[in-house]
């Protein structure tokens, strides 16, 4: 079960990854550092800046999409790097000569929301062209854990930036490490590009699907598709529950004396279990069913937050990083599925259709939380819980019964090189 070698062991995907955990470790300390930019801006609204932060993926995400399978998605996500890394530079340089204005700031905020489904869609597509089939669930967990890490470095590092050089030095940082991420990307060649062909259903539960082009062929197959269509859902409403976790977790930390700090604390209890499950499934050869699993650890996600009706620290803490250490490996598991499911040329679409739904769904979760939090916890928890398991119980039948196999593949031996030595690109798609 456990192994030596891990998907790091390829060059290719090594730099890739390196590279993307430093851009998205700098993205998240320029968040903090425009946060902190717009408090010290006269006229600058707050609210404002994170709508136009956030609310654009919901357009760019679909175009982002599209172009990453057109066109060559390297190249692609190299001009992404360098556009985004000049606008972020644009502070640094305004700053030699004075305050950069609110409007600046709105500007740099919009352009970042518009374009980060580029590399937030591109690098899943990029991962079955860098590794073989065999390492798919340990590459998708180590893209989890490029996420995990810069959540907690970049936010963390960068508040300590701030107050020490400053929100425009840590801008500058954010513009550099683009420029990391852009080299990274040059240096790595003999990628497979899209064919530019429309997607293929795959699968029996996909056979007969209507065949097209663009987001709707998507669209199409992953609704036809039980395993696409079951799991999406499966998320989106997870993702509910997350959203109410956000309201209800300040509270919590108020009520157990952690200070205005504290909901920081819990995040990272979360975020921790996260890494810790990367991390582990990264070393291992999973053999059970990809499906059977996923449902497993979605249930028992939502069984791990009942516990949060105890206002206790220690209990609070464990439950919320039992349940990160659910979160990953069923992100990651679902994305090795979508991969072998999808052909390579419609993975760009797919990845940012599925992660502008589930970016989309968390306000919902906020909401629910507004309507139920006045109730106390026990309704509050159960309510998120509810969100989260109920969703896997009614789709589990479903799901589990789709034919195929859907275990990770026995590797055939050492990796060797950067070129992987089968694809989801040129390998079997219809594993269902």
């Amino acid at each position: 079960m456990w192994r030596t070698a891990t998907a790091l062991s390829i060059p290719a995907f090594r730099r890739v990854w390196a590279g993307a955990t430093v851009s998205a470790a700098g993205d998240a300390a320029s968040w903090v550092a425009l946060v902190g930019l717009a408090l010290g801006t006269t006229h600058a609204s707050l609210p404002l800046l994170a709508v136009l932060y956030t609310a654009p993926v919901a357009v760019g995400g679909l175009v982002a999409g599209w172009a990453l399978d057109r066109f060559d998605r390297r190249r692609l996500m190299i001009g992404d790097c360098v556009l985004r890394g000049a606008v972020f530079a644009s502070i640094p340089v305004t700053a030699v000569f004075a305050r950069p204005a609110a409007g600046q700031l709105y500007a740099v905020a919009a352009v970042y929301g518009l374009l980060k489904m580029v590399s937030l869609a591109g690098f899943p597509s990029l991962i079955p062209a860098l590794v073989p089939d065999s390492r798919l669930n340990q590459a998708n967990a180590l893209e989890g854990v490029t996420y995990g890490l810069a959540s907690l470095a970049g936010a963390g590092l960068g508040g300590l930036a701030i107050a020490t050089a400053g929100p425009v030095r840590v801008v500058a940082f954010d513009a550099a490490s683009y420029l990391v991420m852009a080299l990274t990307l040059w240096s790595v060649r003999g990628l497979s590009k899209p064919s530019g062909r429309p997607a293929r259903p795959c699968g029996p539960s996909t056979r007969g699907a209507p065949r097209g082009t663009g987001f709707r062929a998507v669209v199409r197959l992953a609704a036809a598709n039980a395993v696409l269509r079951d799991t999406t859902i499966m998320f989106a409403m997870a993702n509910v529950g997350g959203g109410a976790l956000l309201v209800f977790l300040p509270h919590r930390a108020l009520r157990l004396g952690l200070g205005t700090g504290g909901y920081g604390y819990l995040v990272a209890a979360s975020t921790a279990g996260e890494l810790l499950a990367a991390l582990l499934l990264t070393r291992m050869t999973w053999r059970a069913p990809l499906t059977v699993s996923i449902v497993t650890a979605q249930i028992t996600a939502a069984l791990v937050v009942l516990p949060l009706v105890v206002p206790s620290t220690a209990v609070t803490v464990a439950a919320l990083v039992a349940l990160g250490m659910c979160d990953a490996p069923m992100t990651a598991w679902a994305q090795s599925l979508r991969m072998r499911l999808v052909p390579a040329e419609a993975h760009g679409r797919l990845f940012a259709l599925l992660r502008t739904i589930m970016q989309g769904t968390q306000p919902a979760g906020a909401a629910l939380a507004a309507l139920v939090i006045g109730r106390g916890a026990v309704v509050t928890v159960a309510a998120i819980a509810a969100t989260i398991g109920v969703p896997a119980l009614v789709l589990a039948r479903d799901l589990l019964r789709t034919p195929g196999t859907d275990r990770e593949p026995t590797p055939a031996g050492p990796v060797n090189s950067s070129a992987p030595a089968d694809t989801t690109a040129t390998g079997d798609v219809n594993r269902f």
